[in-house]
């Protein structure tokens, strides 16, 4: 592997991990775990998606996300898991992200292509939220966990 097939990969890594922040925000807010007006409206890739206005959200989510981003360059995430809890702490629903960057094909990917692919996931996350079953408003934990392969 050479220079730039090393950047590829970065970049590509990079992507993966802004649009997993993005879209796992999107998921919290579209569960109604925390009241609406915890969020706001923001653009990303041309698409209307949720921002958490509270700080230490916020940087949750940021931080779950961007830990994985050596990882996700490596090729080492298999999944990432979002999991809500109850009061009583028992997990109530998840959502698993599976992911597939192999970092030595990460060059031929064309960034046009990876956008377009995750736009289209965003749009329909983003026009889902009639067809989601909200859960209580909680003041318990949300879970960011990733599922690393062996290989």
């Amino acid at each position: 592997m050479n220079l730039k097939d090393d950047n590829q990969s970065g970049e590509v890594g990079r992507t993966v991990v802004e649009f997993m922040e993005v879209a796992i925000t999107m998921i919290v807010f579209l569960k109604g775990f925390y009241p609406s007006a915890a969020f706001e409206r923001r653009r990303y890739m041309n698409v209307v998606v949720q921002r958490a206005r509270h700080p230490e959200l916020r940087d949750y989510i940021h931080s779950a996300a961007y830990g994985l981003l050596p990882f996700i360059q490596k090729g080492l995430v298999e999944r990432v898991a979002v999991i809500f809890f109850s009061e009583d702490n028992v997990p109530v629903e998840r959502f698993i992200f599976k992911l597939t960057i192999n970092p030595s094909s990460a060059a031929l990917v064309e960034e046009g292509q990876l956008e377009f692919a995750l736009r289209s996931f965003l749009i329909k996350l983003s026009v889902s939220k009639s067809l989601v079953k909200p859960l209580p408003q909680s003041k318990y934990p949300l879970l960011i966990a990733a599922i690393f392969s062996m290989f």
